[in-house]
């Protein structure tokens, strides 16, 4: 391959988070290492009972630094689904839970109307958009985690049932809001509505035109709602808010799971210790595990390639370098950060 070529081929692999355009120079490869992190937890599960029943799809994890929605949805996915079909989305954006930001390239939750095909997240965004269209839900789910509380302030999003409008065409979500807030009641929760209007011209919430819930009423005219806890509470109340609200729109939907929710929420605690996490290193085709807070010595012109075990949420950070990156070279040592979602386990250097 001549140079002109080299140089466009890795132009590509730049654009799609192939390789880091910084460090793609192979010039003098013997004395770099070739990094190859593994892949990142964007799985689609989809769970089908053998009665028939509602189709619900969730989605957690848009946000990443709002751990209720992934951690919520992700413990769904351990469970078995008697009645109905469920599909899950944990993790939509694991780069912004890996780094406990909101968005780490741009709010993701703002991408769902037009989308350039260069934004680092428009893979996953298609994916979305490709398996709403593929599944067909009846209902969509967002789960978040908001600002403060909506019953104190209007101004705050958190523990309450977003929707963009009262009735849109032929879909009536404030009535099936209500259903689930009353329910909420008889449970000492107070989760009440928070409509945003988002179809009307004077809303206070247009960029809400640009969200998830919005993309799935206007084009798939399918109900759709964010649940959100409150970032201002511990991880246990997050879960139970959504494990609560989640039953809800379960009995609303006729979709039955096992373990019940019931049985989860009362043992909430259980779900609270994660699961290690275990890094394996492909260094030349010689496997290595690898140990916690360790120095890793290789020779440069290695090539290491990472998979990550035992734990749905694991990943890998090279410290200093993007999230987005699959693979990259690099000529000097460095810091990896164990990830178990937004928790980091332990770190190691390869140097």
């Amino acid at each position: 391959m001549d140079r002109r070529n080299f140089l466009k081929k890795t132009s590509i692999m730049a654009g799609m988070g192939l390789v880091c355009p910084a460090f793609a120079n192979t010039k003098n490869i013997k004395n770099k290492y070739h990094f190859i992190m593994p892949p990142k937890p964007f799985d689609f599960f989809v769970k089908e009972g053998k009665k028939k029943g509602g189709r619900i799809l969730i989605i957690g994890g848009i946000h990443g630094n709002e751990e209720g929605g992934f951690k919520s949805s992700n413990i769904l996915v351990d469970t078995e689904v008697t009645k109905g079909t469920l599909a899950i989305l944990p993790r939509s954006n694991p780069e912004s839970i890996f780094t406990d930001i909101r968005g780490y390239n741009g709010d993701m939750n703002r991408k769902f109307a037009h989308l350039s095909k260069k934004d680092k997240d428009y893979y996953k965004i298609h994916s979305i958009k490709q398996f709403i269209q593929d599944f067909k839900p009846d209902i969509v789910l967002s789960l978040h985690d908001g600002y403060g509380f909506f019953r104190h302030n209007p101004r705050w999003w958190g523990e309450s049932i977003v929707i963009d409008e009262a009735i849109y065409k032929n879909i009536n979500l404030y009535k099936q809001a209500l259903y689930v807030s009353e329910s909420l009641k008889k449970n000492n929760l107070n989760i009440p509505i928070h409509n945003t209007r988002t179809f009307e011209k004077n809303s206070n919430h247009k960029e809400q035109r640009m969200s998830l819930t919005y993309y799935v009423l206007k084009h798939h005219n399918i109900p759709s709602f964010c649940i959100e806890a409150s970032k201002q509470t511990k991880t246990k109340r997050k879960l139970q808010i959504h494990l609560v609200a989640l039953r809800e729109f379960f009995r609303l939907y006729n979709v039955e799971i096992s373990p019940s929710f019931e049985h989860i929420l009362s043992n909430i605690d259980s779900y609270l210790t994660p699961k290690k996490t275990q890094i394996i290193a492909s260094i030349n085709n010689q496997k290595t595990i690898i140990k916690p807070n360790t120095i890793l010595k290789v020779p440069k012109g290695t090539e290491i390639k990472f998979y990550a075990l035992h734990n749905r949420g694991a990943g890998l950070l090279a410290k200093g370098i993007s999230a987005n990156y699959k693979s990259f070279f690099y000529s000097a040592g460095l810091e990896f950060l164990v990830k178990n979602d937004n928790l980091t386990e332990y770190n190691f250097i390869i140097t």
